[in-house]
């Protein structure tokens, strides 16, 4: 008997059996339904923490900040131990040519502001001008934080486009509007609108924050100011403890940021015996995420795995019984002439039929899952090629492995005894 006729023979036995069929392929319907559903997710995952960090600059945003030597006297940083003006202007200065714009922020604080009887809640950001390439904020009306309100310590905001439209009634009516934000800490302060913002979520966030019976634009809550505004304010000065440098295109982030921290190490911090500048990349980022979101899903495709290697146990016991059941069959055939390899070759197929079959279902279920999670997170994505041809694979050799024993057991039946069988 060809290859043909068994697939043919095992289909017509699925058929006459269709229930005993399903629950056979149960289990690997749920093993394989989690690979493909835990392959979507990372993807999704992936796909969300890259919008994430595209969203803050990218593969070219840099990242410098102070840390404690080892074996440092003072582990809480002064004055003298931050990064100051000064020092950030200096590097702008010698690395002018690799630099796109510098940005930082001072502080931020707390407040509310009562509009049209309505109180609402703000998060208020002291940053200079190249905050906005950081966090890559498009102005859709009026203008950013410039030089001159810096200098000039002005009583100034940005303000996002949904704040515009709830306390205001549109982005352009909110443009010169007065804005008091009442601290806790120093009370009231009056600001000018002089600019709207777009304000986005990633999807990944949006969807979770969905997901948890919370409003996203609740969190549509940050105002930018000058920091020299909030320093004069706060009687604070311009030192921060970490400040930003987007680099060209073409730039190496890496070997930028080791000349950046031996220059300021060397010149500004080689007689600080407690605190030294490091620095952070984007890409250095990504890739501890990246390995972490592996980790997470190696460790339960490792569950998924298990369950598929039950699902395999299943499909063992079911074919033994159905050995049993089709002993006279078996009888018959090996009466009239089939070899044993043709009467193994018979049952191998039938479930490695049963096993495609399952895993295709399997398939289909997990892009389904994922993907109705991913819109519940707001992004979508497809599982990997790779894992979709591996969950195939695994199938396939599920229905050889644990197919093999009970197809043998089939095979070396007397055909005298299979035919006296009732």
């Amino acid at each position: 008997m060809g290859l043909i006729e068994n697939i043919l023979l095992a289909l017509e036995g699925l058929k006459a059996n269709k229930m005993r069929a399903l629950l056979t392929m149960l289990g690997i319907i749920i093993g394989i339904s989690s690979v493909i559903t835990i392959s979507t997710l990372g993807n999704i995952m992936t796909n969300s923490v890259m919008d994430i960090f595209n969203s803050e600059g990218g593969a070219n945003l840099v990242g410098f900040q102070i840390k404690a030597k080892d074996g440092a006297s003072r582990d809480y940083p002064m004055d003298e131990d931050r990064i100051s003006q000064e020092m950030r202007d200096d590097v702008e200065n010698r690395f002018e040519k690799d630099i796109d714009v510098v940005s930082f922020m001072t502080g931020y604080d707390e407040g509310t502001t009562l509009v049209r009887k309505k109180m609402y809640d703000l998060t208020i950001y002291a940053v200079n001008p190249g905050y906005i390439r950081q966090s890559m904020t498009k102005v859709v009306a009026g203008r950013y934080i410039n030089d001159d309100d810096c200098r000039s310590a002005r009583n100034i905001c940005v303000i996002s486009d949904k704040q515009a439209a709830k306390m205001f009634g549109s982005v352009r009516a909110s443009l010169g509007k007065n804005v008091t934000v009442d601290y806790k800490r120093i009370g009231m302060q009056d600001y000018t609108v002089v600019g709207v913002y777009k304000y986005e979520l990633s999807g990944l966030l949006s969807g979770m924050l969905g997901a948890m019976g919370e409003d996203a634009d609740s969190w549509n809550n940050e105002i930018y100011i000058p920091y020299s505004t909030y320093n004069r304010m706060y009687g604070t000065d311009d030192h921060t403890n970490y400040f930003y440098i987007n680099i060209n295109n073409g730039v190496n982030a890496e070997k930028f940021s080791n000349e950046v921290t031996n220059y300021l190490n060397n010149s500004y911090y080689r007689d600080n015996d407690s605190f030294e500048v490091t620095y952070r990349t984007m890409e250095s980022q990504m890739g501890m995420i990246d390995s972490i979101l592996g980790t997470v899903s190696a460790v339960i495709s490792v569950i998924a795995g298990i369950s598929l290697l039950v699902g395999g146990i299943g499909v063992m016991n079911i074919m033994l019984v159905s050995v049993t059941e089709r002993t006279r069959e078996i009888g018959v055939r090996k009466a009239l002439g089939a070899p044993n390899s043709a009467i193994r070759t018979q049952f191998i197929v039938e479930y490695i039929i049963i096993c495609l079959i399952g895993g295709i279902i399997g398939i289909a279920l997990g892009v389904g899952i994922g993907n109705i999670v991913g819109l519940v997170m707001g992004t979508v994505a497809a599982p990997s090629i790779g894992s979709i041809v591996l969950a195939v694979s695994f199938s396939m050799a599920i229905g050889v492995f644990f197919g093999y024993y009970p197809a043998n057991k089939a095979a070396q039946l007397d055909p005298i005894e299979a035919l006296r069988y009732e």
